[in-house]
Protein backbone atom coordinates (compact mmCIF):
# COMPACT_ATOMS: atom_id res chain seq x y z
CA UNK A 1 0.00 0.00 0.00
CA UNK A 2 1.49 3.35 -0.99
CA UNK A 3 0.52 6.76 0.32
CA UNK A 4 0.51 9.88 -1.80
CA UNK A 5 2.69 12.72 -0.66
CA UNK A 6 2.53 14.99 -3.69
CA UNK A 7 1.52 12.03 -5.85
CA UNK A 8 2.78 12.34 -9.39
CA UNK A 9 3.41 16.03 -8.93
CA UNK A 10 7.03 16.42 -9.91
CA UNK A 11 7.95 19.29 -12.20
CA UNK A 12 4.69 18.90 -14.14
CA UNK A 13 2.56 19.30 -11.03
CA UNK A 14 4.52 22.33 -9.90
CA UNK A 15 4.07 23.95 -13.32
CA UNK A 16 0.34 23.26 -13.23
CA UNK A 17 -0.04 24.85 -9.82
CA UNK A 18 2.11 27.78 -10.88
CA UNK A 19 0.03 28.19 -14.04
CA UNK A 20 -3.23 28.36 -12.10
CA UNK A 21 -1.71 30.61 -9.43
CA UNK A 22 -0.31 33.03 -12.01
CA UNK A 23 -3.79 33.54 -13.47
CA UNK A 24 -5.02 34.55 -10.01
CA UNK A 25 -1.94 36.39 -8.73
CA UNK A 26 -3.41 39.84 -8.28
CA UNK A 27 -6.73 38.73 -6.69
CA UNK A 28 -4.80 36.54 -4.25
CA UNK A 29 -3.11 39.63 -2.79
CA UNK A 30 -6.27 41.70 -2.40
CA UNK A 31 -8.42 39.60 -0.10
CA UNK A 32 -12.10 40.08 0.67
CA UNK A 33 -13.55 40.36 4.17
CA UNK A 34 -15.90 37.45 4.91
CA UNK A 35 -19.25 38.00 6.61
CA UNK A 36 -20.92 35.05 8.37
CA UNK A 37 -20.54 31.28 7.89
CA UNK A 38 -21.36 29.51 4.62
CA UNK A 39 -22.34 25.89 3.92
CA UNK A 40 -21.59 23.85 0.80
CA UNK A 41 -22.38 20.34 -0.44
CA UNK A 42 -20.37 18.24 -2.88
CA UNK A 43 -21.01 15.02 -4.76
CA UNK A 44 -18.82 13.01 -7.11
CA UNK A 45 -18.99 9.59 -8.75
CA UNK A 46 -16.41 7.74 -10.84
CA UNK A 47 -16.56 4.49 -12.75
CA UNK A 48 -14.16 1.78 -11.61
CA UNK A 49 -12.34 -0.07 -14.40
CA UNK A 50 -9.19 -2.17 -14.76
CA UNK A 51 -5.84 -0.56 -15.62
CA UNK A 52 -6.58 2.50 -13.47
CA UNK A 53 -5.22 3.48 -10.07
CA UNK A 54 -7.68 3.68 -7.21
CA UNK A 55 -6.76 6.92 -5.44
CA UNK A 56 -9.04 8.27 -2.72
CA UNK A 57 -8.19 11.09 -0.36
CA UNK A 58 -4.63 11.13 -1.68
CA UNK A 59 -4.10 7.46 -0.77
CA UNK A 60 -3.29 4.84 -3.42
CA UNK A 61 -5.35 1.74 -2.65
CA UNK A 62 -4.34 -1.75 -3.74
CA UNK A 63 -7.28 -2.92 -5.86
CA UNK A 64 -8.00 -4.60 -9.18
CA UNK A 65 -9.94 -1.61 -10.55
CA UNK A 66 -9.47 2.14 -10.29
CA UNK A 67 -11.21 5.46 -10.98
CA UNK A 68 -11.75 6.57 -14.56
CA UNK A 69 -11.16 10.30 -14.89
CA UNK A 70 -9.43 13.06 -16.85
CA UNK A 71 -7.13 13.71 -13.89
CA UNK A 72 -6.09 11.04 -11.40
CA UNK A 73 -9.79 10.46 -10.58
CA UNK A 74 -9.59 11.07 -6.82
CA UNK A 75 -13.33 11.23 -6.09
CA UNK A 76 -12.79 12.34 -2.48
CA UNK A 77 -10.63 15.36 -3.39
CA UNK A 78 -12.98 16.28 -6.25
CA UNK A 79 -15.98 16.12 -3.93
CA UNK A 80 -14.28 18.24 -1.27
CA UNK A 81 -13.34 20.83 -3.90
CA UNK A 82 -16.93 21.05 -5.14
CA UNK A 83 -18.32 21.49 -1.64
CA UNK A 84 -15.95 24.38 -0.87
CA UNK A 85 -16.63 26.01 -4.24
CA UNK A 86 -20.36 25.62 -3.62
CA UNK A 87 -20.08 27.33 -0.25
CA UNK A 88 -18.26 30.20 -1.97
CA UNK A 89 -20.97 30.42 -4.68
CA UNK A 90 -18.36 29.77 -7.33
CA UNK A 91 -18.33 27.58 -10.49
CA UNK A 92 -17.80 23.86 -9.88
CA UNK A 93 -14.62 21.88 -10.44
CA UNK A 94 -15.60 20.96 -13.99
CA UNK A 95 -15.81 24.64 -14.96
CA UNK A 96 -12.61 25.75 -13.24
CA UNK A 97 -10.61 22.70 -14.35
CA UNK A 98 -12.37 21.45 -17.55
CA UNK A 99 -11.89 17.80 -18.47
CA UNK A 100 -11.40 18.96 -22.07
CA UNK A 101 -8.31 20.95 -21.14
CA UNK A 102 -5.12 18.92 -21.82
CA UNK A 103 -3.37 20.85 -19.05
CA UNK A 104 -5.29 18.82 -16.45
CA UNK A 105 -4.87 15.44 -18.18
CA UNK A 106 -3.56 13.03 -15.54
CA UNK A 107 -3.09 15.88 -13.05
CA UNK A 108 -2.87 14.94 -9.36
CA UNK A 109 -5.99 16.16 -7.60
CA UNK A 110 -4.02 17.87 -4.84
CA UNK A 111 -3.52 20.64 -7.44
CA UNK A 112 -7.27 21.30 -7.33
CA UNK A 113 -7.31 21.16 -3.54
CA UNK A 114 -4.51 23.73 -3.19
CA UNK A 115 -6.11 26.05 -5.75
CA UNK A 116 -9.45 25.79 -3.93
CA UNK A 117 -7.78 26.62 -0.62
CA UNK A 118 -6.36 29.78 -2.24
CA UNK A 119 -9.81 30.77 -3.53
CA UNK A 120 -11.34 30.17 -0.11
CA UNK A 121 -8.74 32.32 1.64
CA UNK A 122 -9.03 35.08 -0.97
CA UNK A 123 -12.68 35.41 0.04
CA UNK A 124 -11.72 35.56 3.70
CA UNK A 125 -12.83 32.07 4.79
CA UNK A 126 -11.36 28.97 6.36
CA UNK A 127 -12.68 25.49 7.12
CA UNK A 128 -15.09 25.39 10.06
CA UNK A 129 -15.69 21.67 9.66
CA UNK A 130 -15.86 19.17 6.82
CA UNK A 131 -17.77 15.88 6.77
CA UNK A 132 -16.97 13.34 4.04
CA UNK A 133 -18.87 10.13 3.25
CA UNK A 134 -17.32 7.66 0.79
CA UNK A 135 -19.53 4.94 -0.73
CA UNK A 136 -17.40 2.02 -1.89
CA UNK A 137 -18.12 -1.70 -1.78
CA UNK A 138 -14.45 -2.71 -1.56
CA UNK A 139 -11.69 -2.48 -0.53
CA UNK A 140 -12.37 -1.53 3.08
CA UNK A 141 -11.30 2.01 3.89
CA UNK A 142 -11.10 1.75 7.69
CA UNK A 143 -7.29 1.27 7.74
CA UNK A 144 -6.80 4.37 5.57
CA UNK A 145 -9.33 6.88 6.90
CA UNK A 146 -6.81 8.47 9.25
CA UNK A 147 -4.34 9.17 6.46
CA UNK A 148 -7.07 10.51 4.20
CA UNK A 149 -8.17 12.94 6.91
CA UNK A 150 -4.57 14.08 7.41
CA UNK A 151 -4.13 14.70 3.68
CA UNK A 152 -7.34 16.71 3.43
CA UNK A 153 -6.57 18.79 6.52
CA UNK A 154 -3.06 19.55 5.30
CA UNK A 155 -4.19 20.62 1.82
CA UNK A 156 -6.97 22.84 3.20
CA UNK A 157 -4.78 24.31 5.92
CA UNK A 158 -6.99 23.34 8.86
CA UNK A 159 -6.74 21.32 12.06
CA UNK A 160 -7.31 17.58 11.82
CA UNK A 161 -10.28 17.71 14.19
CA UNK A 162 -12.17 19.82 11.66
CA UNK A 163 -12.20 16.97 9.12
CA UNK A 164 -14.29 13.82 9.42
CA UNK A 165 -14.42 10.91 6.97
CA UNK A 166 -16.83 7.96 6.95
CA UNK A 167 -16.98 4.94 4.64
CA UNK A 168 -20.14 3.04 3.64
CA UNK A 169 -20.94 0.14 1.36
CA UNK A 170 -23.99 0.11 -0.92
CA UNK A 171 -25.19 -3.31 0.20
CA UNK A 172 -24.38 -4.82 -3.21
CA UNK A 173 -27.07 -2.65 -4.85
CA UNK A 174 -26.58 -1.12 -8.36
CA UNK A 175 -23.19 -0.05 -9.78
CA UNK A 176 -21.87 1.09 -6.40
CA UNK A 177 -22.81 -2.17 -4.71
CA UNK A 178 -21.33 -4.19 -7.58
CA UNK A 179 -18.00 -2.35 -7.20
CA UNK A 180 -18.32 -0.78 -10.64
CA UNK A 181 -18.26 2.76 -9.23
CA UNK A 182 -17.28 4.85 -6.22
CA UNK A 183 -19.28 7.82 -4.93
CA UNK A 184 -18.64 10.53 -2.38
CA UNK A 185 -20.69 13.15 -0.53
CA UNK A 186 -19.26 16.07 1.41
CA UNK A 187 -20.75 18.84 3.52
CA UNK A 188 -18.57 21.77 4.54
CA UNK A 189 -19.03 24.82 6.73
CA UNK A 190 -16.76 27.77 6.02
CA UNK A 191 -16.21 30.41 8.70
CA UNK A 192 -14.63 33.87 8.44
CA UNK A 193 -10.90 33.84 9.04
CA UNK A 194 -9.64 35.80 12.07
CA UNK A 195 -8.40 39.23 11.01
CA UNK A 196 -4.88 38.55 12.28
CA UNK A 197 -4.65 35.55 9.93
CA UNK A 198 -5.82 37.72 7.06
CA UNK A 199 -3.15 40.31 7.77
CA UNK A 200 -0.40 37.69 8.02
CA UNK A 201 -1.49 35.94 4.80
CA UNK A 202 -1.78 39.19 2.88
CA UNK A 203 1.68 40.35 3.93
CA UNK A 204 3.19 36.94 3.17
CA UNK A 205 1.70 36.85 -0.32
CA UNK A 206 2.56 40.45 -1.03
CA UNK A 207 6.21 39.77 -0.24
CA UNK A 208 6.29 36.45 -2.10
CA UNK A 209 4.62 37.54 -5.36
CA UNK A 210 6.62 39.27 -8.05
CA UNK A 211 4.72 42.45 -8.88
CA UNK A 212 4.75 43.32 -12.58
CA UNK A 213 3.03 46.68 -12.11
CA UNK A 214 3.84 48.20 -8.69
CA UNK A 215 1.92 51.42 -9.44
CA UNK A 216 -1.28 49.57 -10.28
CA UNK A 217 -0.91 47.34 -7.21
CA UNK A 218 -0.41 50.40 -5.00
CA UNK A 219 -3.58 51.96 -6.42
CA UNK A 220 -5.51 48.78 -5.66
CA UNK A 221 -4.25 48.81 -2.09
CA UNK A 222 -5.20 52.47 -1.67
CA UNK A 223 -8.72 51.84 -2.98
CA UNK A 224 -9.20 48.90 -0.65
CA UNK A 225 -7.83 50.87 2.32
CA UNK A 226 -10.06 53.89 1.60
CA UNK A 227 -13.17 51.67 1.41
CA UNK A 228 -12.36 50.11 4.77
CA UNK A 229 -11.78 53.54 6.30
CA UNK A 230 -15.19 54.72 5.02
CA UNK A 231 -16.91 51.63 6.44
CA UNK A 232 -15.27 52.21 9.81
CA UNK A 233 -16.20 55.91 9.79
CA UNK A 234 -19.83 55.15 9.00
CA UNK A 235 -19.97 52.52 11.74
CA UNK A 236 -18.34 54.95 14.20
CA UNK A 237 -20.76 57.75 13.34
CA UNK A 238 -23.76 55.46 13.82
CA UNK A 239 -22.41 54.30 17.18
CA UNK A 240 -21.93 57.90 18.34
CA UNK A 241 -25.50 58.79 17.36
CA UNK A 242 -26.87 55.80 19.23
CA UNK A 243 -24.85 56.74 22.31
CA UNK A 244 -26.09 60.34 22.19
CA UNK A 245 -29.70 59.18 21.87
CA UNK A 246 -29.25 56.81 24.80
CA UNK A 247 -27.80 59.61 26.95
CA UNK A 248 -30.68 61.92 26.07
CA UNK A 249 -33.28 59.24 26.84
CA UNK A 250 -31.59 58.51 30.14
CA UNK A 251 -32.17 62.13 31.28
CA UNK A 252 -35.77 62.53 30.06
CA UNK A 253 -37.39 61.52 33.35
CA UNK A 254 -34.88 63.50 35.39
CA UNK A 255 -35.55 66.61 33.28
CA UNK A 256 -39.30 66.10 33.64
CA UNK A 257 -38.96 65.78 37.41
CA UNK A 258 -36.89 68.96 37.64
CA UNK A 259 -39.43 70.82 35.50
CA UNK A 260 -42.38 69.75 37.67
CA UNK A 261 -40.39 70.55 40.83
CA UNK A 262 -39.66 74.07 39.54
CA UNK A 263 -43.41 74.71 39.13
CA UNK A 264 -44.02 74.28 42.88
CA UNK A 265 -44.36 77.72 44.44
CA UNK A 266 -44.23 79.48 41.05
CA UNK A 267 -46.79 82.03 39.84
CA UNK A 268 -50.05 80.06 39.26
CA UNK A 269 -50.60 81.99 36.04
CA UNK A 270 -47.24 80.81 34.62
CA UNK A 271 -48.24 77.20 33.94
CA UNK A 272 -50.93 74.59 34.43
CA UNK A 273 -48.75 72.60 36.87
CA UNK A 274 -48.01 75.73 38.98
CA UNK A 275 -51.74 76.46 39.12
CA UNK A 276 -52.40 72.89 40.24
CA UNK A 277 -49.75 73.14 42.95
CA UNK A 278 -51.39 76.35 44.25
CA UNK A 279 -54.68 74.48 44.85
CA UNK A 280 -53.10 71.95 47.22
CA UNK A 281 -52.71 68.20 47.40
CA UNK A 282 -56.42 67.36 47.43
CA UNK A 283 -56.90 69.05 44.08
CA UNK A 284 -53.73 67.45 42.69
CA UNK A 285 -54.96 64.00 43.74
CA UNK A 286 -58.24 64.60 41.95
CA UNK A 287 -56.39 65.37 38.74
CA UNK A 288 -53.68 62.71 38.64
CA UNK A 289 -54.94 59.70 40.60
CA UNK A 290 -56.73 57.33 38.26
CA UNK A 291 -59.35 54.82 39.46
CA UNK A 292 -58.04 51.31 38.87
CA UNK A 293 -60.29 48.37 38.05
CA UNK A 294 -59.40 45.04 39.73
CA UNK A 295 -57.29 42.86 37.47
CA UNK A 296 -54.67 40.14 37.60
CA UNK A 297 -51.63 42.13 36.49
CA UNK A 298 -48.76 42.13 39.00
CA UNK A 299 -48.35 45.31 41.15
CA UNK A 300 -45.20 46.47 39.38
CA UNK A 301 -46.95 46.40 36.02
CA UNK A 302 -49.89 48.43 37.42
CA UNK A 303 -47.48 50.96 38.95
CA UNK A 304 -45.63 51.27 35.66
CA UNK A 305 -48.88 51.84 33.75
CA UNK A 306 -50.15 54.44 36.21
CA UNK A 307 -46.82 56.26 36.21
CA UNK A 308 -46.86 56.48 32.42
CA UNK A 309 -50.44 57.79 32.46
CA UNK A 310 -49.66 60.47 35.06
CA UNK A 311 -46.54 61.64 33.24
CA UNK A 312 -48.43 61.67 29.97
CA UNK A 313 -51.15 63.91 31.47
CA UNK A 314 -48.63 66.30 32.95
CA UNK A 315 -46.75 66.63 29.68
CA UNK A 316 -49.91 67.15 27.61
CA UNK A 317 -51.31 69.76 30.02
CA UNK A 318 -47.98 71.59 30.21
CA UNK A 319 -47.67 71.72 26.43
CA UNK A 320 -51.19 73.11 26.07
CA UNK A 321 -50.54 75.73 28.74
CA UNK A 322 -47.31 76.91 27.15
Amino acid sequence: MAFVGGLGVGDLGVRRRASFASQRRRPAVLRMVAVGPRVGHGFDLHRLEPDNKLILGGVVLDHSVGCVGHSDGDAVYHCVVDSVLGALSMPDIGQLFPDKDPEWKGAPSDVFMRATKDLMEEKGYEIGNLDVTVILEKPKLSPHKGKMRENIAELLGCDLDRVNLKAKTHEKVDALGENRAVACHTVVMLVPRPLEHEAQSTVAEATAVTVDDPKSLAQDWMQMASKRVMVNLEAGTAAIREAEAAIQNEHVLQNLYETIKSRKGADPSSSWTAKLFSKGRSKISQKVIIPVEPHSNPPWERTETLSCDILSRLVRKELRWS
